[in-house]
């Protein structure tokens, strides 16, 4: 089955936030319990796609049962997206050659600063990960799954959002991002699925708001929308009741069957 998986929902806090006392870091919720944001495609011949890797990827690997990768996108350079790299290391060594981390052009950089000690040839006396970090200046086909960047606003820094096709199914995936191109809008209206952040309510240099993802998402009308990359002021329960129609909030582990377009109950 080709399925999309929310790996993590959270902003780059994640939730509960440390020091927060705020009712739904209080409370602890499973709905509201966020990692950092990252989404997880699979399709029937078990290739496994993972967009970003947080420094909750570790964790999110083990609850989620990843047990191969076949790529990495990385959407751009924030920590919150790209600081659990070094936890691909257990995959590489599955594999004979080295992963391809596809990375959005202006990151590329950063990514050879951080990881430094990445290697492309297996050597027994280091445990490093065996990696080649290659531009994403187009589609990127693996197994059933093309992976098409599109350039979006986030603050000072170059990010893209992610057009996700299989086969007739189309989907949007933005997790970061304080607004869309016109052209980007136009592009994607009618997808099958749409994924849009929705940081909090008030207004963000950097990120939508709520009820401006709302707008947006009201403007794509895809089939099916979600509101993903939430900080705590955002409580899922609430937002299931209060959202318009086609719009839902993502939660942790919810899955989503790519041929059917429909959504499955499945989470921790």
């Amino acid at each position: 089955m080709n399925q999309i998986q929310f790996l993590g929902t959270g902003w780059s806090h994640g939730v509960p936030m440390i020091g927060c006392d705020c009712r739904v870091c209080r409370e602890r919720k499973p709905e509201n319990v966020r990692r950092r944001s990252s989404l997880r495609l699979t399709d029937t011949d078990s290739n496994t796609i993972v967009i970003d890797v947080g420094p909750d990827f570790r964790d999110q690997a083990i609850t989620f049962g990843i047990e191969k990768l076949d790529a990495v996108m990385i959407t751009h350079q924030h920590a919150d997206h790209v600081m659990g790299l070094d936890d691909i290391r257990r995959f590489t060594w599955q594999q004979p050659g080295p992963l391809t981390i596809w990375v959005e052009p202006g990151s590329l950089d950063r990514m050879n600063t951080l990881y430094p000690y990445v290697a492309q040839e297996r050597s027994p006396a280091k445990a490093v990960p065996l990696v080649e970090f290659r531009a994403w200046q187009g589609p990127v086909r693996v197994g059933a799954w093309e992976l098409i960047p599109h350039p979006v606003p986030h603050g000072d820094l170059p990010c893209v959002g992610v057009e996700i096709r299989c086969r007739a199914f189309r989907a949007g995936y933005v997790p970061d991002a304080s607004g869309l191109p016109n052209d980007l809008i136009a592009h994607l209206q009618g997808v099958d699925v749409m994924i849009l952040n929705a940081l909090r309510h008030d207004p963000h240099p950097s990120h939508l708001s709520l009820e401006q993802s709302i707008e947006l998402l009201k403007q794509i009308g895809a089939t099916r929308s979600f509101v993903t990359h939430m900080g705590c002021p955002l409580d899922y329960h609430t937002l299931k009741t209060e959202l318009p129609d086609r719009i839902e909030p993502a939660k942790d582990g919810l899955v989503i069957e790519v041929e059917e377009a429909t959504v499955s109950p499945q989470s921790v």
